[in-house]
């Protein structure tokens, strides 16, 4: 019950602290890294790392979440005209590439991008590249944790409110997704110095 609990609130947490857009990115890793770190693996203060985690990716997160606004701009611009305005089947065909494409970016932030910055110190460029190294190396997992960041974003924009209770389950789901593939992108304890928490 407590890690239930825990989940929600963390989730709702992490909900209204991107309610400002810019730092959805930060509000994002700091969810997964929280709850992979401290629901998963049983470490404690779990909302102390969680701030911890928003302040340490702040920078970058808001980096993302500015490339992610602009991804949806263009889709949104683009289905409006396939919707409204199609004037031949060229334009119309670029239109639909065009929407697909940015979608297809703006989860792959969403699902990959997050849950990297909470893993390693990437800037937004190498970000976005090593998302595309993990959808190479577990297609499947990767295109799971797509519909789950698709399904989580259309419930929240068709019932705003939602989101203060599906954001901690997804990431949670998110979390027994993604963290093999990390793992298997992380050095061995072995690399690290004797102090270095590897919780992971």
């Amino acid at each position: 019950m407590k890690k239930a609990l825990t989940v929600l609130g963390l989730g709702a947490l992490a909900a209204l602290c991107s309610l400002p857009v810019i730092t959805l990115g930060g509000a994002a890793s700091a969810l997964y890294y929280s709850l992979a770190k401290c629901v998963r693996r049983g470490r404690e203060r779990p909302w102390r790392e969680f701030f911890r985690a928003f302040r340490q990716n702040f920078a970058t997160g808001a980096a993302l979440s500015l490339i992610l606004a602009l991804l949806l701009v263009v889709a949104y611009v683009s289905a409006l005209y396939l919707v409204n305005a199609p004037l031949s089947a060229l334009v119309t065909a670029f239109y639909a590439v065009t929407l697909s494409l940015t979608l297809f970016f703006a989860l792959d932030i969403c699902a990959l991008g997050f849950p990297a910055l909470s893993r390693f110190s990437f800037r937004a460029a190498q970000i976005l590249s090593f998302t595309l190294r993990l959808l190479r190396r577990a297609p499947w997992r990767a295109l799971a944790l797509m519909l789950l960041a698709a399904l989580t974003g259309a419930l929240a924009w068709l019932f705003p409110p939602a989101a203060l209770l599906a954001a901690g389950p997804a990431g949670y789901l998110a979390t027994l997704l993604a963290t093999p593939v990390l793992n298997a992108f992380t050095p061995p304890r072995e690399e690290f110095p004797a102090t270095f928490d590897y919780w992971f």
